[in-house]
């Protein structure tokens, strides 16, 4: 299920002087109505309005549900292209898959999405050469891994459960792995189809890995599969590298993730620089996370006897208490 903003523009993008004063309609699309996906959308909508006098824009929100049938989904974000928007925002790799096969000729600023170039939608994350381009969620792979790495030092092998069919997340585990190398480090991924359970895989891992780590893949952050990770984890006293600050707070040892309403935020600031006339993504670099945060559970640290530098703490944006272990 998806929720679409409706900002609707009248002028022409090409034409910013016509632009000016007048009623924007920019086309939001959003990969489901989880909480998940608020921080970012609230951060974009915010940071558009905190821009709109910059730019002498103006804005009108209008919100719209996608009801998940595909089908009836098309067609309605077809009714809603031809309404000409000047500008399309997507948030999530769903949503921004949905509005590419649609072949929108209007500018499309991505946001929530790990690697556009796998997804398809970008050439190269510095010159996307198309309509598409915008904010990856992505944090490098290693910085993650180094964290882990400085929580626990015993910690050699990290197992992850990947979707192999994902382009996103098989890159990403390849990427993972190669940088896991440098650090003295190795990523154990097990792949996992729609016909392995959750528990079937870990079972795979028992003996394999001295942690785990959960990424964005419904393999790996499903309900189920997160469930199943925290749990077995657990029993076999295994720190879990989170993805975000709620899998922490669900009992995962730590997360280095995005700030995801700032990410919102940059999203929102490429979109009014293609808004205000002077920008086309074709030639705009995608960008980073300008912001992370570091969450810290620190009743799993001590379920797993682990006495964490000081100097990590201090660099934590947030630490719990909550969890399983």
């Amino acid at each position: 299920m998806a929720v679409v903003l409706l900002l609707t523009v009248l002028s022409l993008v090409n034409n910013p002087s016509e632009a000016a004063g007048s009623v924007a309609h920019v086309l939001v699309v959003v990969s489901s109505n989880s909480p998940f996906y608020q921080p970012p959308l609230q951060g974009f909508e915010q940071g558009l309005i905190k821009r709109e006098q910059a730019n002498e824009l103006k804005l009108n929100f209008q919100q719209y549900i996608i009801t998940g049938n595909k089908k009836q989904d098309t067609a309605r974000l077809s009714q809603l292209l031809q309404a000409k928007p000047v500008l399309i925002a997507t948030i999530g790799s769903d949503a921004t898959l949905d509005i590419a096969a649609l072949h929108p000729s209007v500018p499309t600023l991505f946001c929530m999405i790990l690697n556009p170039v796998s997804l398809g939608v970008a050439h190269s994350l510095h010159a996307p050469g198309g309509n598409f381009t915008g904010t990856t969620l992505l944090i490098d792979p290693g910085k993650q891994l180094e964290t882990l790495q400085i929580a626990d030092p015993l910690v050699k092998r990290v197992g992850v459960l990947y979707s192999p069919n994902d382009p996103t997340s098989a890159s990403f585990v390849a990427q993972a792995d190669m940088e896991a190398k440098t650090l003295g480090m190795a990523v154990v991924a097990e792949p996992v189809s729609q016909s392995t359970a959750p528990q079937q895989a870990l079972n795979a891992l028992k003996g394999k890995v001295d942690a785990l780590w959960v990424i964005a893949d419904l393999a790996s952050t499903g309900s189920s599969a997160l469930e199943a990770t925290l749990n077995f984890a657990q029993k076999g006293k295994l720190p879990v590298l989170g993805l975000s600050q709620v899998t922490v707070e669900q009992g995962a040892l730590l997360a280095l993730s995005p700030d995801y309403q700032k990410l919102g935020d940059l999203t929102a600031e490429m979109a009014a620089a293609v808004l205000s006339g002077g920008m086309q993504p074709a030639n705009m670099p995608v960008r980073s996370p300008r912001a992370t945060v570091l969450a810290i559970n620190i009743k799993t640290a001590r379920a797993l006897q682990l006495n964490l530098p000081a100097d990590l703490l201090h660099l934590a944006d947030v630490v719990t208490n909550g969890g399983g272990h």
